[in-house]
């Protein structure tokens, strides 16, 4: 079988089954805190695409460059020959690096605008009350994995626990040593993200101000 034919099934970096759920759900849990980890993912997306686009702009200088090279040496024809060959299979591989990227940009990217749809606008208020919720679920999840895991609360849960304010504290404190009724809430929490929807003709470059 043909190698290029084997090598198009290779998919660089994650699924999108990945990305929903190992990434956004898993990280975020709440649907704030998934709008925070989406964002993260999108911006390292938004940033290494600049770079990828940069390098490959460079690169096609370089190519352009020693296709029109004068050598007068046997040398110097072999030397750029190889170069030539080299910086050629160099951008076939930006190319599909920056395809992956784009792939997983164009992912993050409808996450986020759709969470964003739902959680709204974003005022300090509402921002300090979702990320106070979000903290507490996240406390909670790793006390329950404590349970779970070690049969008791463990040292860091605690040291998390101790350090936020009291009247947030007290209240969680009462809810975790109801070990049971933890349990059951770790059980039948569910959090999936909404159906994601990517249009077909999105512009990444665009979106990027290239």
């Amino acid at each position: 079988m043909d190698l290029k034919e084997l090598l198009n099934d290779h998919q660089l970096y994650h699924s999108s089954f990945q990305m929903d759920n190992f990434i956004t759900v898993r990280a975020g849990e709440t649907q704030y805190g998934q709008y925070k980890q989406t964002l993260r993912e999108l911006f390292k997306r938004y940033r290494g695409l600049k770079e990828l686009y940069v390098a490959r702009e460079l690169l096609q200088v370089d190519i352009e460059e020693l296709e029109h090279k004068h050598s007068e040496t046997d040398f110097e024809v072999r030397r750029k020959n190889i170069n030539l060959a080299k910086h050629r299979m160099d951008l076939e591989d930006l190319e599909r690096n920056i395809s992956d990227t784009e792939r997983e940009f164009k992912r993050f990217y409808a996450q986020a605008d759709i969470l964003k749809s739902q959680i709204g606008r974003l005022t300090p208020d509402k921002r300090d009350t979702l990320d106070q919720e979000m903290w507490t679920h996240k406390l909670k999840t790793m006390v329950a994995v404590d349970y779970i895991t070690k049969g008791r609360i463990g040292e860091n849960a605690l040291t998390f626990i101790r350090s936020i304010p009291k009247e947030i504290r007290k209240p969680l404190l009462t809810e975790i040593k109801d070990q049971k009724a933890l349990l059951e809430w770790f059980d039948n929490f569910d959090q999936p993200l909404p159906d994601i929807q990517i249009e077909a003709n999105i512009n990444v470059q665009k979106l990027l101000g290239q």
